[in-house]
C-alpha cells in the first residue's frame, strides 16, 4: 500500500530545501519578486503561468502539484 505523501506550501517545501527566496529564484531561473508573490497570494499562484510553476518545482525536487494545498487540507506541522 503506498503511503500518503504530505503536502507542503511553497514556502514550506522552500524551507525543507534550506533556500531563501533570492536562492530558490536563481536556481529556478525565476524573479525573487514571484517567489514572494506566489508565498504570500495563493491566488497568483493558481493563476500563474505552468511554465514558471514547473521551473520552481524542479528547482525543488517536486512535482507542480505537490506545492498547491487543497483549500480543505490540513496544513502540515511545523518542520523546524
Amino acid at each position: 500500500m503506498e503511503e500518503a505523501k504530505e503536502k507542503y506550501t511553497l514556502k514550506q517545501l522552500r524551507g525543507l530545501k534550506g533556500y531563501s527566496k533570492e536562492e530558490l529564484a536563481r536556481k529556478s531561473n525565476v524573479t525573487s519578486r514571484t517567489i514572494f508573490i506566489y508565498e504570500t497570494d495563493i491566488e497568483k499562484m493558481r493563476n500563474g503561468k505552468y511554465s514558471t510553476l514547473d521551473k520552481i518545482a524542479k528547482a525543488l525536487g517536486v512535482r507542480v502539484s505537490d506545492i498547491f494545498l487543497d483549500p480543505n487540507s490540513e496544513k502540515p506541522k511545523q518542520t523546524n
